[in-house]
């Protein structure tokens, strides 16, 4: 009856958390986060049938566990038990005595090694606030594996279902320790024994007669979590409102994509007939002059890379030459006035040079038809500011 009360209790609590937990997601959730280590110890005692000495004996223990969300988690656990016997039986001489054993006089070792599950019911009901709060209460449960070894080689080999409560308190800076105290109670449900009187397997049972009391204190670290932090952060689900807007923002975008591509077209056609006019301005006489003759290339601040728009002026400039085989020009590279002079002799240099490697390397004129050099910074070339970034085009005499 108490088993079925407590693991109906434990599935209610359980199915609380997991509807907590759905509300939300959490980052910090891989296989490696939200580990933590600890060590505790206190005192235990038989819960019924005491002696006329009240009988305490001491534990300490080890747990290594991790949290699979806020409210729930699993950890190993292993505990030994000291046969002190200053205020009445050990533990152990208890376990002897449960198997109708009485071995007064006879030193005992007993240890428990499992499997412990735990509930945290503050963050179940009052919900998880991104880090653990100061205090809260877990609600705790287990299947233990127990051995009992007598001085005389007996062994004994057990099953036990621990049931407690951990009252924790949280700190650091965020909040990776933790300091508990644990009161339990530990059933010993079952049992085999392996000395050559054994009586075989013992069914399964919860009796207080085979049980006993534990009060321990302790103290857990946990592990920095892949998020940075030492426990889970929350990620707020999306705002369906701001996913909309994002979405017609996207559309908004789209549109203006195919207005601009219509727009685009339209200048390359605008381009088409300047070629087209170009062509019949070959035809007219051509007067070999000092002054440029020849489209500018323009380009942006700190840049020498020829952009589309101004590639049509080489291509206007290599067209040129082509139709004249005997015209050679020069190609002379400017900077505006901003930044130090070395950077600035260094940009124009490039800026020229990629005008000449363009007319080299996309429209196969003769390298030795073309002088380039860079000349520095200027603001003197054009009133506008900006257009000072500049490679200009001459016709050699």
């Amino acid at each position: 009856m108490k088993k079925s009360l407590f693991i109906a209790v434990f599935s209610i609590v359980a199915m609380a958390a997991n509807a907590q937990n759905n509300e939300h997601g959490f980052y910090g959730n891989k296989f490696f986060d939200n580990w933590y280590i600890g060590v505790n110890g206190g005192a235990s005692t038989k819960t019924t049938n005491q002696p006329d000495k009240f009988s305490v004996n001491g534990n300490a223990g080890l747990r290594i566990g991790k949290w699979l969300t806020p409210s729930f988690g699993l950890a190993l656990e292993g505990n030994y038990y000291f046969s002190t016997k200053a205020n009445g039986k050990s533990v152990g001489q208890y376990i002897n005595e449960m198997y109708g054993e009485n071995l007064e006089k006879e030193n005992t070792r007993y240890w428990t090694a499992g499997v412990l599950g735990s509930l945290n019911i503050s963050n179940c009901f009052w919900g998880y606030l991104g880090q653990p709060r100061k205090f809260d209460i877990h609600v705790i449960t287990g299947i233990y594996w127990g051995q009992n070894t007598t001085k005389n080689g007996t062994v004994k080999n057990m099953i036990n279902h621990k049931i407690g409560l951990d009252f924790n308190y949280n700190f650091g800076k965020n909040r990776e320790w933790s300091v508990y105290a644990e009161p339990a109670i530990i059933y010993n449900i079952a049992g085999v024994n392996s000395d050559p009187y054994s009586q075989g397997f013992q069914s399964v049972k919860y009796h207080s007669n085979s049980s006993f009391l534990q009060l321990n204190v302790g103290v857990n670290y946990k592990f920095k979590t892949s998020n940075g932090s030492h426990n889970f952060l929350i990620v707020e689900p999306c705002d369906q409102n701001e996913i909309d807007a994002l979405n017609n923002e996207i559309n908004s975008l789209r549109a203006k994509n195919v207005a601009d591509n219509d727009e685009i077209q339209k200048l390359r056609n605008e381009i088409a007939n300047l070629k087209k006019a170009l062509e019949d301005c070959e035809k007219a006489p051509k007067t070999v002059i000092n002054e440029p003759s020849l489209p500018a290339v323009f380009y942006q601040l700190d840049k020498s890379v020829i952009t589309p728009e101004q590639a049509n002026n080489v291509a206007i400039a290599a067209k040129m030459m082509q139709n004249h085989p005997e015209l050679k020009i020069q190609i002379k590279g400017y900077a505006s006035p901003e930044g130090p002079h070395d950077n600035n002799m260094n940009l124009s240099v490039r800026r020229a040079n990629a005008v000449k490697d363009m007319l080299v390397k996309k429209y196969g004129i003769d390298p030795n038809r073309i002088t380039a050099e860079g000349c520095g910074e200027t603001d003197k070339l054009f009133e506008v500011y900006e257009f000072n970034r500049v490679a200009m085009l001459y016709i050699e005499k």
